[in-house]
């Protein structure tokens, strides 16, 4: 079996994954939503009154705060996913590694260019 004795990695050391020790973390950017009980009651089907739940609503949503008799407010997933390195692509040879850089240059050379860079990594037993 034929062990390599490199690899190329191509890396953006900008775009690395983060960890906040924060749920709400700014730079994860998770959407922010809230359950609210209303105060109101109203009627169901069999004739028994039922407080009012909504779910999932945002923070910009037109509700009256004094009928709001308790608000949970939910984080989710983030929304910025990166690798922990910031490893975009991974070559067994310097020449796919440049050819790769050559042709993401040329495909998204209308947006503002990304820091990317090329480095050996040296494998050893």
């Amino acid at each position: 079996m034929f062990w390599r004795k490199s690899i190329w990695v191509i890396h953006n050391p900008v775009n690395r994954a983060t960890w906040c020790s924060k749920s709400d973390c700014p730079k994860l950017a998770r959407k922010e939503v809230f359950d609210i009980i209303m105060s109101e009651s109203e009627e169901n089907s069999d004739g028994e009154l039922e407080q009012i739940i909504k779910l999932g609503v945002t923070a910009e949503a037109d509700i009256d705060e004094s009928k709001i008799e308790r608000k949970v407010r939910r984080i989710g997933e983030p929304t910025v996913k990166h690798h922990a390195l910031g490893v975009v692509a991974a070559f067994h040879s310097k020449k796919k590694a440049l050819k790769f850089l050559d042709d993401y240059f040329k495909s998204n050379q209308d947006q503002s260019p990304d820091n990317l860079e090329l480095t050996k990594i040296s494998l050893t037993a």
